[in-house]
């Protein structure tokens, strides 16, 4: 069988199982079995694959066809142009997510270029250190706290930070939320729970199946992580600093008044992703 054919075949057999863009997936497993990229996958279609090859792809398949995720099968994530490993300890870091990377990243920039001065952030709910590795190599001036509750996200974060080799701009800690921040941030990024209880069993299986539900539950309304969190921001956000948080699709104005509670005459931004929903909300702390 050559790869266009095995290709072929399990994109069609992907595709029956219900599992979504089944021609990126099938790409995905026949590249990682072969160590290829898909530049060397498209420029050899016609190889033969060996018996090794095939007993491999079986392998792979039959955990995909479990619905496993084909990031938890390869140990790698692409997220914001950089390779990320991954495993069940952590959420596979979603494209949506990036909408929030480059808000924080705008705001970031333009924080150092009028204060002259290294930024100092904080990303809570790291999970695999995504987000703070992107904001790290982004923003040359930032240094880092990476916050997470589960010391197992921690160790998959660990090896993703010294991997990009910032494990001196990158500080690791465990704790719950914003408790472990001992001075005001000049910036806080947070991808926290935001899925109701009810909604989880409908998410796909990939999801509810195999994601660590502690970084994916928001209590009953979906947003009572988040609101934990702003809980603890007044004394934990620098004037003029902001906390920029993903937010699900119908949460943007439920949480403005919160926000309004807890920190007043701050600046409110709903950022939207490129389906027009509202992703992010920006809060820039007043007095600045």
């Amino acid at each position: 069988m050559t790869c266009a054919e095995w290709l072929r075949k399990y994109t069609l057999i992907f595709q029956q199982a219900g599992i979504d863009e089944a021609v990126d997936e099938a790409t995905v497993l026949l590249c990682h079995a072969l160590g290829w990229s898909k530049a060397e996958l498209f420029s050899q279609p016609e190889r033969t694959l060996s018996s090794g090859d095939l007993a491999l792809l079986d392998k792979l398949s039959e955990r995909r066809l479990l619905h496993e995720p084909s990031a938890y099968i390869t140990g790698c994530r692409e997220f914001y142009s950089l390779s990320l490993f991954v495993d069940p300890r952590v959420l596979v870091p979603r494209p949506e997510t990036e909408v929030l990377v480059e808000a924080a990243i705008e705001f970031g920039l333009s924080w150092i270029a009028r204060n002259q001065r290294r930024i100092l952030a904080a990303d809570i709910g790291t999970g695999s250190g995504a987000i703070a590795i992107a904001l790290a190599i982004n923003i040359r001036e930032a240094l880092l706290h990476a916050v997470d509750i589960s010391s197992d996200a921690l160790e998959v974060a660990a090896i993703n930070v010294n991997r990009h080799g910032l494990d001196k701009r990158i500080t690791l800690i465990q704790g719950n939320l914003l408790e472990q921040i001992k001075q005001k941030m000049d910036l806080i990024v947070a991808n926290l729970p935001y899925i109701s209880h009810g909604e989880l069993s409908g998410l796909q299986s990939e999801v509810c199946l195999h994601e660590p539900k502690m970084a994916l539950d928001g209590g009953d309304s979906g947003t009572e992580v988040i609101e934990a969190m702003l809980s603890q921001a007044p004394g934990k956000v620098a004037p003029g600093g902001a906390l920029l948080l993903e937010i699900g699709e119908d949460q943007g104005e439920r949480l403005i008044p919160k926000v309004r509670d807890i920190l007043p005459g701050s600046d409110i931004t709903l950022i939207k992703d490129l389906a027009g929903i509202d992703r992010c909300m920006r809060i820039i702390k007043a007095g600045g």
